[in-house]
């Protein structure tokens, strides 16, 4: 599984939600995005539901959020 990395910690609102948008857009059924802000994205999860997507938190702290997320029905390896 390709794995593709977005960090949008340092963008100013709205870029990090139109920049993980256009990754949701792009992101194939052998690929794995890693997202990466400052905070929980929480308008960014209906966005991931829309495209019938799956997800995993994997950090939420204070300044610090990680998830991956990936196109249903594919493994996570």
């Amino acid at each position: 599984m390709k794995e593709i990395f977005l960090d949008v910690s340092e963008l100013e609102a709205p870029k990090p939600l139109i920049e993980a948008v256009l990754a949701l857009e792009q992101l194939q059924e052998n690929e794995v995005l890693f997202f990466k802000h400052r905070m929980n994205p929480r308008h960014l999860f209906g966005e991931i539901a829309a495209r019938h997507m799956e997800y995993e938190v994997l950090k939420d702290e204070p300044g610090d959020f990680l998830m991956k997320i990936w196109r249903k029905n594919v493994s996570r390896s």
